[in-house]
């Protein structure tokens, strides 16, 4: 049953997200197996802080992750679905989480969401009993690459491009409430085989998102609102002469929609944005 889990394996347990993980699962379980890919300085040690032995582990070494799966008695992978995906035959009838996207649910027809729903698809196949999370924006560490990189650009330029619509609807998670979903989730009986969306309290217009930025950057940059279908064809332009951009045009064209919860299940996480955003003080946000 969940709540005998003694052993319970992280994956990716080097990143912010993991690290949370970790912390939590320790706190429920007797041992917690931390791995991490990279080999840089400090990772181990920080796994170690949050309670967990710290393993390197590339997820691509099928029977060094089929080991460590074996070895515990359940598993949390944090890198994205399309990813860790590949474990999935290892787990049996263990309980698992596995982090896919909202955006499945907003935009299926994307080329990177339809992968991942394949990938949700082969989880479901291989191993039916793991929860599969949909976050929404995840954000509130340096580097989580979603309101980090906008309080940086900030930061830097006085004036800010806003994209499309203004009005359109952000549910940002913090990253902690996320974490606290999945270890939640793991020892939660009720939820092996579901998918949940997870994402913040309540919506926020990407107007007020970009302006809570800005008050957090402690600089007066102005947020200019700009048309998506302009630069989405230009930039589609760009694509189809091979060249790398910032941003794609899906991205662009997407800028428009409403990114809220979607689905029958959904976890509502209590962080506001302003309290999820306060730890940005610092400058090492990129």
């Amino acid at each position: 049953m969940p709540d005998k889990l003694n052993k319970i394996l992280v994956v990716g347990a080097g990143g912010a997200l993991g690290l949370e993980i970790s912390r939590l699962a320790s706190a429920r379980a007797k041992k917690v197996i931390g791995t991490y890919r990279t080999k840089r300085e400090g990772v181990e040690q920080a796994i170690g802080e949050a309670g967990a032995i710290p393993i390197r582990l590339d997820i691509d070494d099928r029977k060094s992750a089929r080991m460590l799966i074996e070895d515990c008695d359940a598993a949390i992978f944090t890198p994205i679905l399309s990813v860790s995906s590949v474990a999935a035959p290892n787990l049996g009838d263990k309980p698992a989480i596995f982090f896919s996207s909202n955006n499945v649910a907003i935009d299926p027809g994307a080329e990177v969401y339809a992968t991942l729903l394949r990938a949700e698809c082969s989880v479901r196949e291989a191993a039916p009993q793991a929860v599969i999370l949909r976050p929404t924006m995840i954000y509130g560490y340096a580097g989580d690459g979603n309101m980090a990189s906008l309080v940086a650009a900030m930061r830097r330029w006085p004036v800010m491009p806003l994209f499309g619509n203004e009005s359109a609807l952000q549910q940002p998670v913090f990253y902690k409430d996320l974490a606290n979903a999945a270890v939640n989730a793991l020892f939660d009986g009720a939820a092996c085989g579901k998918t949940k969306a997870v994402s913040g309290p309540a919506p926020v217009s990407k107007r007020a998102l970009y302006a809570a930025a800005a008050a957090v950057s402690g600089k007066k940059s102005r947020i200019v609102t700009l048309p998506s279908s302009l630069f989405a064809n230009a930039l589609a332009v760009f694509e189809g002469l091979g060249l790398k951009m910032p941003v794609s045009s899906a991205q662009i064209r997407r800028s428009d929609l409403d990114k809220i919860p979607k689905g029958e299940d959904v976890i509502l996480t209590p962080t506001t944005l302003e309290e999820g955003l306060k730890d940005f003080s610092g400058d090492n946000l990129k």
